[in-house]
């Protein structure tokens, strides 16, 4: 398998585009790890919230059972505080909800955040470079098979330009018609070079 051209100019585009698209996942991951936990610290005021609720809860309801045990009244005193208690509930179950919205939020945004970069290299990066190892290694494995260099000395043809056909032979498709030995192995290296697979 061949990760990089054989051109030298496309060997550097290669490896300066595999270290931005690196850099570009790191960095997002880095961000979107410090976006979720800037909105996590959000959660403290929830936590408060939550802790104040349960303090009063409690100490309402130790008034409660205090006064209860007074006679003749104790049970009509304590009410006021009991129902005092389940104000301390509601600022729990408050407290619980905002620490479970911005734990979700810190969630949403530091995937949003890291995905995104990922996504966009998809199309832009890493299809081409997979693209590019396909035809190099079936460019190669072509090379090696019997009639693979005729085949390659067609693609050439079809695909390089006039005058770097010219420069193998002065008439390409004749020589190739013909099976010309030596415009042929030309042919095959020049289709080589344009997969960027290095001729043996």
């Amino acid at each position: 398998m061949q990760i990089y051209s054989s051109r030298p100019g496309h060997r550097v585009w290669q490896i300066l585009t595999d270290l931005f698209a690196v850099a570009a996942v790191v960095v997002a991951w880095f961000l979107s790890r410090a976006a979720s936990q800037a909105i996590a610290a959000l959660a403290e005021f929830g936590r408060g919230m939550e802790d104040a609720g349960t303090g009063f809860q409690s100490t309402m309801t130790d008034a409660a059972d205090r006064i209860g045990g007074v006679p003749f009244i104790g049970e009509q005193a304590s009410t006021p505080f009991l129902d005092a208690a389940d104000a301390g509930t509601f600022l729990i179950t408050a407290g619980q909800d905002q620490q479970d919205s911005v734990a979700q939020a810190a969630m949403v945004v530091g995937l949003a955040l890291f995905l995104l970069p990922v996504l966009v290299l998809i199309p832009m990066w890493l299809i081409p470079r997979v693209r590019f190892v396909v035809r190099s290694s079936r460019t190669r494995r072509l090379h090696g098979e019997g009639g693979g260099r005729d085949l390659l000395a067609l693609r050439a043809l079809v695909t390089a330009k006039p005058s770097q056909l010219r420069a193998v032979s002065e008439d390409p498709v004749r020589a190739w018609r013909e099976g010309d030995p030596t415009a042929m192995e030309g042919l095959a290296r020049l289709a080589l070079k344009q997969a960027g697979v290095k001729a043996k």
